[in-house]
């Protein structure tokens, strides 16, 4: 049943992305991330609530309405890898990607290790 509670969570963890408002992502954050977490991606590193908080509303400032989809979800041994795309408000694809997932103990994500294609810089 591994399976089904670490895509629970990483469920959990893609809702936290479409939530503007602070409070509640990071009542979000609670049920889903270890408070020591660690988010990356080709453009940041983030520690901790605060810093990926920090990140998620700026992605809403430049992208209003965004929401991430999973589209494949495979998990073992405490680490999951998931296939996503990202959507705007409309529900246009704007990007695609993998995730890699690390979770803890206490089946909270201890890492969180995003992989996608960097927008052309006009």
């Amino acid at each position: 049943m591994e399976n089904n509670s670490h895509q629970a969570t990483w469920e959990t963890y893609t809702q936290s992305w479409s939530e503007t408002d602070a409070p509640m992502r990071l009542q979000i954050f609670e049920q889903c991330l270890n408070p020591d977490c660690v988010y990356t991606d080709p453009l940041i590193q983030a520690t901790g609530y605060s810093q990926l908080s920090g990140y998620m509303a700026e992605l809403h400032k430049s992208v209003p309405g965004v929401k991430f989809i999973t589209t494949d979800f495979k998990s073992h041994h405490d680490r999951s890898l998931t296939y996503w795309n990202m959507v705007d408000g409309n529900g246009n694809v704007l990007s695609q990607g993998t995730s890699y997932g690390l979770y803890g103990t206490d089946g909270r994500l201890l890492q969180m290790t995003g992989f996608f294609e960097l927008p052309n810089a006009d």
